[in-house]
């Protein structure tokens, strides 16, 4: 017990003594000092406390972007780049944080940006069975405008087939496709399709008949009486007889074409009366049914 007591004496003046509480008060200080440095390091290292606010950098060039925000030392990261038409290359069309969000100084920006266009290789128009209205819409989805230049009369094939197209003035036919063509995102080119109904018709044969007549005719069948050359004295131009045509019977036109005539009053050599009126309800079907 006389030990105990001894031992818990001795403690107790060493916990008191001078040195130890120097000591003590020393190592207390230290801990102290180190847990303010710490704390005013790491709001230096980090601006604990702080934030700014991420402006809205869409719609300008990344180094304008970073210009802008030099101050804030804001690092901008491009994660991926777009063809955009009408759009120079360097364009912020996304970013991450958003627009006036808030963060620390010295984030990282992630930004998306337009890019310069890839040449791109046009598909096989095989692949879309000939048709311009699915090859239009699948070369679109590349960027790759189209339109019809022309269509062109073909009882052969199925309404819009696409026999070839234009690029840049340039005949390009289906071989050198599937050998490999390559265009720009924003090039036009101009397709010549297929349609099944026609504008040509051939001209009707009115020499003989008498100008009413031929004038009905003429009219029924999508064209138009032009010239009217008088051979010799005219009295009545309705009954005159037609000598002359030009274009001549047969010969294909479009519709809409002038028939040029000439007239004599008097029926003319080689015609007889019954060459005089107008074509029989037989013909007139049949020409209703060339020009459907």
């Amino acid at each position: 017990m006389e030990k105990i007591k001894a031992f818990g004496k001795e403690v107790f003046l060493f916990l008191t003594s001078k040195i130890f509480l120097k000591n003590f008060a020393m190592m207390l200080g230290i801990l102290v000092g180190f847990a303010l440095f710490s704390n005013w390091f790491l709001g230096c290292y980090t601006n604990h406390g702080e934030s700014v606010q991420v402006d809205d950098f869409i719609g300008m060039h990344v180094d304008d972007a970073e210009r802008q925000a030099s101050d804030k030392d804001f690092e901008f990261i491009v994660l991926d780049s777009v063809w955009t038409e009408g759009q120079p290359s360097g364009i912020i069309l996304k970013q991450n944080p958003k627009p006036l969000s808030r963060v620390k100084e010295g984030r990282k920006i992630y930004v998306t940006v337009t890019g310069a266009p890839n040449a791109y290789r046009l598909p096989d128009i095989k692949l879309s069975a000939y048709d311009f209205d699915r090859y239009s819409k699948r070369i679109a989805m590349n960027g790759v405008k189209s339109r019809v230049k022309e269509r062109v009369y073909d009882r052969k094939q199925s309404e819009n087939s696409i026999l070839y197209f234009y690029h840049n003035g340039k005949k390009v036919t289906e071989a050198e496709v599937k050998a490999g063509y390559y265009v720009m995102p924003g090039d036009v080119l101009e397709f010549v399709v297929t349609e099944q109904t026609s504008n040509e018709l051939q001209v009707p044969d009115l020499v003989c008949m008498n100008f009413s007549a031929a004038e009905f005719l003429v009219s029924s069948s999508n064209l138009i009486i032009g010239t009217v050359n008088e051979d010799g004295a005219i009295t009545n131009q309705s009954t005159a007889y037609i000598s002359r045509q030009e274009p001549a019977a047969g010969e294909p036109v479009q519709m809409g074409m002038q028939i040029n005539v000439w007239i004599s009053q008097g029926l003319p050599d080689g015609c007889t009366e019954t060459d005089t009126s107008a074509p029989t309800n037989t013909d007139d079907t049949k020409v209703e049914e060339e020009n459907w």
